[in-house]
């Protein structure tokens, strides 16, 4: 077994381990992957396993896709039959397993944050609780709390303590009284439901827990108490778990991950065996013992120490800058003078990591006017945009008209004469005749309760693509019910460049359904499996920003370290080291919180493979303050043999004109817009943070360019008339700098 042989002792005892309860304690860089990958590799070749009574669990659809891609590798097609992904597409595979069973006639839709935070309000005026006292975002959050700690409406009625806590309470049961009533679900159920069958239903626990000889998961420091009970249910039959982890790495509590999972995990179960994967194959020796030394402050942790056999390399550099222009300028100065040197390196070999979503602003401003193409990670994303959304909602009718949240949004859209009165009325209807939401609308339209062409056009084009689904390919179905229904011809009728930017994102929608038919046929087709709207909604629904972060496009990276979890870098950037920032003001008081800050900065500096950057300003201005501030106290606890502290270099004092200023001004706004990716292409006189000149708008500055030659367009912020779109066939633009 070539696979084996090529690991370390470590590495190999932990694949090839026997029966039993296993703990991997595999610190950054270590490899965990690629045991996870021999592991199960030796499971079905060597010991005879079948791939289908394997379940393995990854923190992400994009590690999920690596691991998949090394097991075909390795065991060939015999990889299609594990059940393999994240905690979350695992749960929804389950329970469409257990509706199949039950015989059920309509698909799960799985509603986001947005969907939520729609059905919570609707419940809470259900129940004439006012938004004022009880804001529905924090009612979401009380929501998702529970959830990720399994607990029910029930478990948070018999806790209710005070009466904000009943309101809560009774805002829950009800919400989930309407999910089931839709067939719907949040990513929370995906985890809980599972949990609720297996406990109340003794047969189907043990038929489930029979089903798989080996659990495997994968960062199970990251795991929230839901997770927990999950796999632990999932193992209890033949007590074959394998946890991989590190505790050192977990910095996801904020969201509901609890350390203690991995932290006790010799407490649950006595008998098992404990392997560390402590040599380093991704960072030299500086970074490690730098890292090392960082997070051997922490207390809360299971003592392992990495080393590396690569070379020594670099020591850091930290440099404190006077402010957060001159401390981004220092980085993009270093990071060219590496450019310069190293000619092979590119834009994707550098990352810069800061604390907070708010600290790009002032990168983005200095990458703009200095032309240097860049992504970041983590904003507003293809799918969240209100096009997008709408074409999800008029998709999800299909799959589960009972969606009643899906059809509110689109019923009318585009307008339809359908109000909430007549919302309720047909909605009275369903309930009455015992018909799905959708079908009530063509009901109540054959009585003549809805008159209107535009509600039969809506109807119909549903019907069409039910006739059709099984017949036509995916995309042209969806394409020909947004046609049919109106849809696309609101937005093309509008005649503004915003309309004709929508319309475009539907076409390139209709081509990721496409894409992602083509590629799930390829490899289910061979076994007779065929792509549905409910897998493509699926893909949607479980994507991450992380997932979609493209390695080889040639740009520099901006994200949080939360973001940069899992990834690596030649050179890394961490930004912001400063008390107050990173570790954070909300962690400064609580020992618990502290430590994760700990972990969080660990985790940043392993993802350096070669060069490690630390920074911070002496004074910061931030939501509007400007503050002195004060070195961090991670910085302080790098020892100074793996580190070297470096002075700004002097910079020439820039008075700024005011059109400058007012430039400044206009690049900060771009931020949480959505994700921007500038190209760097100096010879074109149209490219991002060119100040152009119009006769009627006046003085402005290009934020995005969209197209080539003829149909090239731009998108200007203009001093006086704000945001412009331009196709620069027609308009009468003059570059002034």
């Amino acid at each position: 077994m070539p696979f084996i042989d090529a690991l370390n002792p470590a590495q190999k005892e932990a694949a090839t381990s026997g029966d039993g309860p296993l703990l991997i304690l595999a610190g950054a860089g270590s490899g965990k992957t690629r045991v996870l990958a021999a592991r199960i590799a030796f499971l079905v070749d060597r010991r005879g396993v079948p791939p289908s009574s394997i379940l393995a669990v990854t923190f992400t659809n994009k590690a999920a896709g690596e691991m998949r891609e090394r097991l075909h590798k390795l065991i060939g097609p015999a990889a299609k039959s594990l059940w393999l992904g994240t905690f979350h597409s695992l749960g929804l595979r389950i329970l469409r397993a257990e509706l199949r069973r039950g015989g059920a006639s309509h698909d799960i839709t799985v509603y986001n944050d947005d969907d939520q935070l729609a059905l919570i309000k609707q419940v809470m005026a259900e129940l004439e609780i006012s938004d004022k006292t009880l804001p529905p975002k924090n009612v979401l959050a009380g929501i998702n709390h529970a959830k990720n700690d399994a607990l029910g409406p029930s478990d948070v009625i018999s806790g209710a303590r005070n009466f904000i806590a009943e309101r809560m309470a009774k805002i829950y049961a009800l919400y989930q009284k309407r999910l089931r009533e839709m067939n719907c679900m949040d990513f929370g159920d995906l985890i809980c439901e599972p949990i609720r069958l297996w406990r109340s239903d003794p047969q189907r626990r043990e038929a489930w827990q029979g089903h798989f000889q080996h659990v495997l998961v994968d960062e199970y420091q990251d795991t929230n108490r839901a997770q927990y009970v999950f796999t632990n249910l999932l193992a209890a039959g033949t007590r074959n778990i394998m946890a991989v982890g590190d505790p050192d790495q977990s910095i996801y509590g904020w969201r509901g991950a609890d350390i203690r999972n991995i932290l006790d995990f010799e407490r649950d179960y006595a008998d098992a065996t404990v392997l560390r994967l402590e040599e380093n194959y991704r960072s030299t020796k500086m970074i490690l013992g730098a890292a090392n030394a960082v997070i051997e402050k922490n207390k809360g942790r299971l003592k392992k120490t990495l080393w590396t056999a690569n070379a020594d390399g670099e020591p850091l550099q930290y440099e404190e800058a006077d402010d957060e222009y001159a401390e981004v300028r220092g980085v993009l100065k270093r990071l060219k003078a590496m450019r310069d040197a190293r000619p092979g390196l590119g834009y994707r070999d550098f990352a810069v990591f800061y604390r907070t979503n708010a600290q790009s602003r002032v990168f983005e401003e200095e990458l703009i006017r200095g032309g240097i193409p860049y992504t970041i990670v983590g904003g507003v994303r293809f799918y969240d945009r209100k096009e997008i959304r709408d074409a999800i909602a008029y998709l999800r009718c299909v799959t589960n008209p009972n969606d009643a949240i899906s059809l509110q949004r689109v019923v009318n859209t585009p307008p339809r004469g359908i109000g909430k009165a007549t919302f309720d009325k047909v909605r009275a209807l369903s309930a009455e005749a015992g018909l799905p939401l959708l079908d009530a609308f063509s009901e109540a339209h054959s009585r003549g309760f809805l008159r209107k062409n535009e509600i039969r056009n809506f109807i119909e084009a549903f019907e069409a693509f039910r006739a059709d689904s099984g017949t036509a390919p995916l995309h042209e179905l969806a394409l020909r019910l947004l046609e049919d229904s109106g849809y696309l011809l609101m937005w093309q009728s509008e005649g503004t460049d915003d309309g004709a930017e929508r319309v475009e994102n539907i076409f390139e929608f209709i081509s990721a359904i496409k894409d992602f038919e083509a590629a799930f046929n390829a490899e289910h087709g061979a076994d007779g499996g065929k792509a549905a709207i409910s897998d493509f909604l699926d893909h949607v629904a479980l994507i991450s920003d992380v997932d979609a972060y493209e390695e080889d496009a040639d740009r520099l990276t901006l994200m949080t370290i939360h973001s940069a979890k899992g990834l690596e870098f030649k050179t890394v950037f961490i930004t912001g080291m400063e008390e107050g920032l990173f570790p954070h003001a909300r962690s400064l008081d609580e020992p618990d919180a502290l430590e994760e800050e700990r972990r969080l900065c660990y985790v940043g500096m392993t993802r350096a493979k070669e060069r490690l950057f630390l920074s911070s300003a002496k004074t910061r201005s931030m939501y509007g303050e400007t503050k002195y501030r004060m070195r961090s106290r991670f910085v302080e606890e790098v020892p100074p043999e793996c580190m070297e502290t470096v002075e700004p270099e002097p910079e020439e004092r820039r008075v700024y004109t005011y059109e400058e200023k007012w430039s400044n001004q206009l690049n900060s706004g771009a931020q949480a817009k959505k994700e921007p990716v500038y190209e760097d292409n100096s010879s074109d006189p149209w490219r991002i943070g060119v100040k152009v000149r119009h006769p009627t708008f006046g003085l402005g500055v290009i934020k995005e360019k969209t197209g080539s030659g003829p149909g090239a367009k731009v998108t200007v912020s203009f001093k006086d008339a704000g945001l412009k779109k331009l196709a620069l066939r027609y308009a009468i633009l003059e570059v002034v700098g």
